[in-house]
């Protein structure tokens, strides 16, 4: 029997758990995106079109970026922007939870990447009817999927990470584990 190496636990984990909403002390609210990404998305679009979409989208590479998300209260209807809390050691599992993400094959976003992101970092960007691998920390974790400006899809997807276990979630413009 081989040994498998277990991912190490980074120093500081990102979780949206503890996050609330400054104006009324909130915990549901809808993620937006990245701060900024409505703006760049309506810019691009109107100055360049459809084949502005495409550059853009591979400009949006990068992997493993941290940046303020923002945030629509669903109790006070207000939008806020906040960084990710960093977990607190009862958060963290004894051992790490995989997470397979499939990006199910769609005609409409064939030539568009999208970034995966897990409790505020973007993981990955992703094309069409792929499929990626990454591990999660702690318990309770928040995915969501912006497009290729940083504009979130309607709806994330909450899940409580078991130890040493393994979450499979399929994307296709919502997720469909629900």
């Amino acid at each position: 029997m081989e040994n498998q190496a277990v991912p190490r636990v980074p120093m500081q984990v990102p979780t949206f758990h503890h996050l609330r909403c400054p104006h009324c002390g909130g915990d549901h609210f809808r993620i937006l995106g990245k701060k900024g990404a409505q703006a760049k998305a309506i810019g691009v679009g109107a100055a360049f079109g459809a084949i502005g979409a495409v550059v853009a989208a591979s400009m949006s590479e990068n992997e493993f970026e941290l940046a303020p998300i923002n945030f629509k209260c669903l109790g006070c209807k207000k939008k806020f922007e906040s960084l990710p809390h960093v977990a607190t050691a009862d958060e963290f599992l004894p051992t790490p939870c995989k997470i397979i993400f499939k990006r199910m094959n769609s005609f409409v976003g064939i030539a568009v990447s999208q970034a995966v992101w897990l409790n505020g970092i973007k993981i990955s960007p992703i094309g069409n009817d792929q499929t990626i691998e990454f591990f999660t920390y702690i318990k309770d974790n928040t995915l969501f999927v912006t497009d290729q400006f940083g504009v979130a899809f309607k709806e994330s997807y909450q899940f409580q990470a078991q130890p040493g276990g393994c979450v499979q979630v399929f994307f296709n413009r919502k997720f469909q584990n629900k």
